[in-house]
């Protein structure tokens, strides 16, 4: 086994974890995704794995694909059992992340489209973590973790390293880190003033 394949492997491990953990919560009940947000992340994470793969990115690949397939399934899950109703924020977001996302067609410099990529996709991130400040008991704070690590073995695993392969892991890693810290944060924050109020 090649230290590539070996990193590639690394990176699903994680990511099956994660998403393990994010489905059985979300059907049990325990947690109510953003559609908004998941559906910018699965329509960009499909066109990151595109542009990873047209710059021979290799087995590093992988993560970014399941990301795409596993967003965009939770998406549709999250329209009918989602609890968020969409505010005005998200409503801008997701314009400005569509707006992104149909540029990249428009756009023929692959730099360029995925710069755009990085805005729609932050702007995805902003939407989940207003989400998460609010309501950090409707989000799975592990899952969130874990998807941050799926990325280390990932970007380890590309078979060329430049902006075009490296850019989108590396901005999901901290997207994905940052709503773990919210959510971790605020549901102690909660707890503790919870324990407070009761005392």
């Amino acid at each position: 086994m090649t230290p590539k394949l070996l990193f590639g492997l690394l990176s699903l491990i994680p990511a099956a974890i994660a998403y393990y953990l994010y489905f059985r919560a979300m059907f049990g009940g325990k947690i109510k995704p953003h559609a908004f947000s998941w559906f910018v992340w699965g329509m960009l994470s499909g066109i990151g794995f595109l542009t990873q793969v047209s710059a021979h990115g290799g087995i590093g690949t992988w993560a970014t694909g399941i990301t795409s397939l596993a967003s965009l399934t939770i998406a549709c899950f999250a329209l009918r059992i989602g609890g968020t109703k969409p505010t005005r924020f998200d409503w801008a977001l997701l314009t400005l992340a569509l707006t992104g996302i149909f540029l990249l067609f428009v756009v023929n410099n692959h730099v360029i489209a995925l710069w755009l990529t990085l805005f729609a996709l932050v702007a995805g991130f902003a939407m989940n973590i207003r989400k998460a400040w609010y309501k950090p008991r409707e989000e799975n704070a592990t899952a969130f973790l874990l998807n941050t690590f799926k990325f280390v073995p990932a970007i380890a695993a590309l078979a060329s390293f430049t902006f075009l392969t490296v850019a989108y892991p590396l901005v999901a890693a901290a997207g994905n880190a940052a709503i773990w810290f919210v959510v971790f944060s605020r549901t102690k924050r909660l707890a503790a003033v919870g324990n407070v109020a009761e005392g």
